[in-house]
């Protein structure tokens, strides 16, 4: 039997030992016999009120009774007595949703799930026996949930995923950390100071018509990687571990000094690019990387986004990785007379530019609590069909055994089972969203890795609906499941009225019948005479 969550397969067999405990003092203390002789007496003491008013009679009595006393053994043999019907520990399962990611995640099971629960719950009871009305309700409940989510096209693609490993992801080795330093004060910063003080070159404006406008915001910068006078005649100050020395050409001063240094001193274009020891190759390889988890970033970008070149995936995660390595920002280098277009435009913006900052606070604002609030609700799921389970026993016998409470147990474990596959829809229309609001791949991948703050109104836009899915279709789902639970109650009522009425009916027909029949034999027998 599958179930919907790591943490399900444990609150599961917990709430059912739990609900054994408490039928365990219900047996012991022969409460479970008290709606009997509720049955009993309450029959009576409406049979006794209705004779005065409505004329009931004995045979109404009876028939109550019969169907009252027969429906509780009934729903107390199959909702309340365990029988063969065994739930063990691991025959409970869980299997992730299959995503771009994990296109074939790995089955656990409560005795080996791979996860904090393990230890946390290593106490698990291995083996209970339930009723076989409420096996039955979860193993249905189970199989419906799979097969919708087996029926959902297109599966998932792992985007939020991606994008929640971004925002935690950092730049955790501080030799990479302090080289970063380096880069941005050697050359990115005298390299934005030539930029900025003389018009872009042919090759730089080329590169700023292939990657736009924002490009010499970052240390990455094609414009300044192409420009001849700048990444290319700029080099490293001192000696860069890795790079060998060149006394022939870049490190030429070095040949008459009496100490030789150990490495040599790159342009910046061969410091940043060179595909094994650049600080690019570096910052890809070392962003997010943790030893605990078992894809790195850089391979999860590549598996959802292979569609983008490689040079963009990379540029990206260089991008990120610039940002969790935080350079220290020297002084001032923006010039007053700077006639970039991008600089202008932010220059003659006036008041948009607080709009702008309240819908980056905004998508902050939503980024932060969505995150939370999935969590809790996720959280929750398995908690709550815990507690029904448990306090299953204790509600049937203080329902007297009634059919109502049979099928609003069964109404509610299915409502809240069916909880989880409307968290999987949501993350599947969420998914589908995003890449209509970000049809080309390549800005996709800039705003997952949030990198594009023009961008804040969307993303905003997109975690407030996502949360308003996962708190909405289940409240949308649990109010429909909880008018179709007034029809059950009225129907059910409606059938055991109609069954004593019948039962009635017949009794008084039969009774009729043989009155009429004695009646004529003796009639008979007084003619003979």
């Amino acid at each position: 039997m599958s179930v919907d969550s790591y943490l399900e397969l444990f609150t599961t067999m917990y709430g059912w030992a739990f609900a054994g405990i408490f039928r365990d003092i219900l047996v012991d203390t022969g409460i479970i016999f008290l709606p009997f002789l509720f049955i009993i007496i309450g029959t009576w003491l409406r049979a006794h009120e209705m004779n005065a008013v409505e004329g009931a009679d004995a045979a109404w009595m009876v028939r109550k009774m019969e169907v009252e006393f027969w429906t509780a053994i009934f729903v107390m043999a199959f909702c309340f007595t365990p029988v063969g019907t065994s739930l063990q520990n691991v025959s409970l399962r869980h299997t992730p949703a299959a995503t771009a990611l994990n296109p074939a995640p790995a089955t656990a099971t409560g005795t080996s799930s791979d996860s904090t629960y393990d230890d946390a719950f290593s106490s698990v009871p291995q083996n209970l026996a339930l009723p076989p009305w409420w096996f039955s309700v979860m193993g249905l409940s189970a199989g419906f949930n799979d097969a919708v989510r087996g029926g959902i096209s297109g599966g998932l693609s792992g985007l939020r995923e991606v994008e929640e490993f971004a925002r935690s992801a950092a730049v955790e080795d501080p030799t990479l950390r302090a080289e970063v330093q380096r880069f941005y004060n050697e050359c990115y910063l005298p390299g934005r100071s030539r930029y900025l003080e003389n018009p872009p070159s042919p090759a730089a404006a080329a590169a700023l018509e292939a990657y736009g406008e924002g490009d010499p915001d970052w240390m990455g910068s094609h414009a300044f990687q192409a420009d001849p006078n700048l990444y290319p005649a700029l080099h490293a100050r001192a000696g860069v571990p890795g790079f060998a020395l060149d006394k022939a050409v870049q490190d030429a001063d070095m040949d008459a000094n009496t100490a030789v240094p150990d490495y040599g001193r790159p342009t910046c274009l061969e410091w940043w690019a060179d595909p094994a020891i650049g600080v690019r190759a570096k910052l890809v390889k070392g962003v997010g990387n943790l030893a605990a988890m078992p894809t790195s970033l850089t391979e999860k970008v590549a598996l959802v986004f292979s569609p983008v070149a490689v040079e963009k995936r990379e540029d990206g995660l260089a991008r990120l990785a610039t940002g969790r390595s935080n350079p220290a920002l020297a002084p001032e280098t923006m010039l007053p007379d700077d006639n970039r277009r991008w600089y202008q435009a932010l220059l003659g913006a006036g008041p948009d530019v607080a709009g702008m900052a309240g819908m980056v606070n905004k998508a902050l604002h939503t980024q932060a609590s969505r995150f939370p609030i999935i969590q809790f609700a996720t959280l929750a799921q398995p908690l709550i069909l815990m507690g029904i389970y448990m306090f299953l026993p204790l509600i049937l016998v203080f329902g007297r055994y009634s059919l109502q409470i049979m099928f609003l147990g069964a109404l509610a474990i299915f409502t809240v089972k069916l909880w989880a596959v409307l968290w999987y829809i949501a993350m599947w229309i969420d998914e589908h969203l995003w890449i209509a609001m970000y049809p080309d791949a390549e800005h996709l991948l800039l705003n997952v890795l949030h990198l594009e703050f023009d961008a804040a109104l969307k993303r905003s836009t997109l975690n407030t609906l996502l949360i308003g899915l996962y708190l909405g279709l289940p409240l949308i789902w649990s109010g429909m499941m909880g008018w179709a639970s007034l029809h059950v109650v009225h129907g059910i009522d409606a059938m055991k009225h109609s069954a004593i009425t019948a039962g009635m009916a017949a009794g008084q027909s039969g009774a009729h019948i043989a009155t009429r029949f004695v009646g004529g034999v003796g009639h008979t027998l007084r003619r003979g005479r």
